[in-house]
């Protein structure tokens, strides 16, 4: 197929409304997709009263879990598990989280940590384990 024949398959009508797509597309991911950094952690473990952690102070916090201690480090507006009595190490291994909305966990500790941030928005409508 040759360039010429390949132009001609599209109509000026066609190259608009791609642009037009593409234009909204870009627009929506910008508008919707946003992150703004977390302000506060609700630390969440088995049946206990949820905790809320000011995340503007470092300091290391302990939670007593089903299997036993996690330790949470907080630290310039970010927070992530440094210990944990679980197996596998995975809620160590995910890193600092800071933005809002976020949500990380030592699942077999039932230990939950979620960000919120300034409005009531969340990017989830259910948490489950």
């Amino acid at each position: 197929m040759s360039r010429s024949s390949f132009t001609a398959l599209f109509t000026t009508a066609d190259k608009l409304l791609f642009l037009v797509s593409l234009s909204l597309i870009v627009f929506s991911y910008v508008y919707f997709w946003q992150t703004s950094p977390a302000s506060y952690a609700i630390v969440k473990s088995g049946q206990q009263d949820s905790r809320l952690i000011n995340l503007n102070e470092s300091k290391i916090h302990q939670v007593e879990g089903r299997l036993g201690i996690s330790k949470l480090e907080v630290k310039d507006g970010q927070i992530r598990f440094i210990s944990s009595a679980c197996k596998n190490k995975i809620c160590i291994q995910s890193g600092w989280h800071q933005h809002g909305g976020a949500v990380t966990a030592c699942l077999p500790n039932r230990v939950s940590v979620q960000l919120g941030r300034q409005t009531s928005q969340t990017d989830y409508d259910a948490i489950i384990f």
